[in-house]
């Protein structure tokens, strides 16, 4: 081993430059994190050749002085620190010092700028860290920051790039993300000449969602908004049906700071298990406001991770956050994709969202993605493939506009609508098809059933049929819905059982017959430890060496699946799967999925229709009874709108 050298400041600037710019796109993200933080409304973003010739960034933030531009390119300078104790502190994006350092040492940069209300401001060119020239210049306000030619001095990093197209996606990511946690700020994005897209900077985060992700994803969307422990956590998340195989599309941020936060992750995660398939992954925008003193944001070079005083108290926050939305927010799915039909200053809204640019030739291009109802106030798509903007001169005075009802609760306020029940005969019709699919079910098990009925009264539908004896095809005002039935009752006694879990005592029916289950020694274990929370559900047993003798059952589930969703509920409880420090109540509600699923009727089978009506009518009066604890969708619905299109009585 050779005698240790202290290296010199240009090799070690070199050295220090891969922990912060290993790539165009970590760059891109440095110099708008810098844009941010002079407190710009307006930044720009342009790349060529996926960054690795061109890269500007332009803001109208502070500025600087002239002095300033000469150490701004130092190592460990910057604005945002003076002290130790600012550390405890940080709101800023960056605030080491380094990123400007570490760029201009490994490229060619020009950096521009003029503080507001300045007349003259001031351009320093720099090559690999060394000042070329440093002049008065006229300039807009802000900062302007052109690098070029990155690696050029460092062949060997620079082999590592990836083609201009990988480069290209991987900045087009990190502007996404940075766009995505400032909905208050303007973010313009050029690749190659070409803009991808303007956000308003309106503040309202489904508008930039809708620029820069798409109108499929900004309707697919649910708003979260919780606070509680000095914790707030605000955003967005995807309904289950845009669930996808990647975890890419999870973005999360503390104090609007993009992070990768396994805590967070899991939270989420979890919330979402009993909506969405095993495997999927939902989209979200969730940023997790907090007392910075609680968060370390220096443990990671690139500032991406991110250490918590108290992960629970963030688990927990993420978690209840995201589930409650889920349980007041999901809408029943469509199967398919029906124009949307909007107002004339709504249609004005998503025109100004569309059509950033001032180009006709774009404009139209781009309306060419945008259909139109024909019977609303707003342009519409000619045989020519251009868009007719006429209608949006003047609104239609001839007629009024048509009255739309997409759910079965807009009926209510219907003139023509009526109900079928009364309350006293929900209850009525509803015990009727319990005992006849469950004849030793105690008349208790309505108590809870009966006062949500109550709340909701049943519409009044029609079952049409049933469709390969799995389908039930529900007719109800202008909707027609097709239930899986299985699915369905799966949610249902899903719901029943977990709610048991808050109750002091769970309805049950006793057994004229005990029913016996063999379990492992790991299966008695997981009993011990979970039988308080499986006793609220409704099973009653005693223990005889390995054999459970049950003689009671939960009121909701048949004497004939009993056994197995028993001996289900156990197994599951065996290998504890999510994360460490989740409560039980969760945890054992996971472990309520299959259970629920062997105790549903089964599709293929025959069923009488008193109970398919019962489940008809949990399915039109519950708001959570829209997808089964495995994240499949409960029932589609088609409007006759959709169909009248279809069969063209319609245009």
């Amino acid at each position: 081993m050779g005698r240790i050298n202290v290296l010199g400041f240009d090799v070690a600037n070199l050295i220090a430059a891969g922990e912060v710019v290993d790539r165009p796109s970590s760059v891109v993200k440095e110099l708008l994190e810098n844009a941010i933080d002079s407190g710009a409304n307006k930044i720009t973003v342009e790349i060529k050749n996926g960054g690795t010739t061109f890269i500007r960034v332009a803001d109208n933030g502070c500025g600087m002085e002239f002095d300033e531009l000469p150490v701004a390119i130092l190592r460990h300078a910057t604005s945002k620190i003076k002290n130790a104790e600012d550390l405890n502190e940080i709101m800023t994006l960056g605030f080491r010092g380094e990123a400007l350092a570490a760029i201009s040492s490994v490229s060619k940069i020009r950096l521009m700028s003029r503080q507001r209300g300045s007349e003259m401001g001031a351009l320093l060119e720099a090559h690999g860290g060394e000042i070329q020239s440093h002049i008065a210049s006229g300039c807009s306000e802000g900062t302007t920051v052109i690098v070029e030619d990155i690696f050029y001095n460092v062949p060997a990093r620079k082999k590592f790039l990836k083609s201009d197209r990988a480069e290209t996606s991987a900045v087009s990511a990190v502007v996404e993300k940075v766009a995505l946690s400032r909905p208050d700020i303007s973010f313009r994005y050029i690749a190659d000449g070409a803009l991808k897209y303007l956000t308003q900077g309106d503040g309202d985060l489904q508008s930039a969602v809708y620029a820069i992700l798409g109108r499929d994803v900004a309707k697919k969307t649910i708003k979260v908004s919780r606070s509680d422990s000095g914790i707030t956590v605000e955003g967005f998340i995807s309904t289950p049906e845009y669930a996808s195989a990647y975890r890419t599309q999870e973005n999360f941020y503390i104090n609007s700071r993009y992070v990768k936060s396994k805590t967070a992750q899991a939270a989420l995660e979890q919330a979402y298990a009993s909506y969405i398939p095993q495997g999927k992954f939902p989209f979200c925008i969730l940023n997790i406001k907090i007392d910075p003193s609680t968060v370390d944001v220096n443990v990671h070079p690139a500032k991406l991770e991110v250490k918590f005083s108290n992960e629970k108290l963030i688990f927990d926050a993420v978690y209840y956050g995201v589930r409650t939305a889920l349980d007041g927010g999901i809408q029943r799915p469509t199967l398919y994709n029906e124009p949307e039909r909007v107002t004339l200053e709504k249609g004005k809204e998503l025109l100004n969202t569309l059509f950033p640019v001032n180009d006709r030739q774009e404009k139209e291009q781009r309306a060419q993605r945008v259909v139109f109802d024909t019977n609303s106030n707003f342009g519409t798509l000619k045989q020519d493939n251009t868009l007719d903007y006429s209608a949006l001169k003047k609104e239609k005075t001839d007629t009024p506009p048509r009255k739309t009802i997409d759910t079965a609760s807009d009926y209510a306020d219907e003139e023509a609508f009526s109900l079928s029940f009364s309350k006293a005969s929900v209850k009525e019709k509803a015990e009727a098809s319990v005992k006849a699919e469950f004849p030793a079910a105690a008349t208790e098990k309505m108590d809870a059933q009966e006062t949500e009925l109550q709340k909701k009264t049943v519409p009044e539908y029609r079952i049409i049929g049933e469709a390969f004896n799995s389908y039930v095809i529900v007719e109800l005002g202008d909707v027609m819905y097709l239930i899986d039935k299985h699915a369905a009752h799966e949610r249902i006694i899903f719901e029943d059982l977990k709610k048991k879990l808050k109750m002091s005592e769970a309805s049950s029916q006793m057994l004229m017959l005990p029913i016996v289950v063999h379990l492992s020694n790991e299966e008695l274990m997981a009993l011990h430890e979970y039988g308080n929370e499986i006793k609220k559900t409704g099973f009653g047993y005693d223990l005889n060496d390995k054999a459970v003798s049950i003689y009671e059952i939960p009121a909701e589930i048949d004497v004939s699946t009993a056994s197995d969703a028993f001996a289900t509920l156990v197994s599951r409880l065996v290998n504890r799967e999510g994360y460490a420090e989740k409560a039980r109540y969760e945890f054992f509600e996971k472990a309520l999925y299959q259970a629920s699923c062997k105790a549903a009727i089964k599709a293929g089978r025959i069923y009488d229709r008193e109970h398919i009506k019962w489940i008809c009518d949990k399915v039109l009066t519950l708001d959570n009874i829209k997808y089964c604890p495995h994240g499949r969708p409960i029932a589609f619905e088609i409007t006759k709108h959709f169909l009248e299109r279809q069969f063209e009585r319609i245009k």
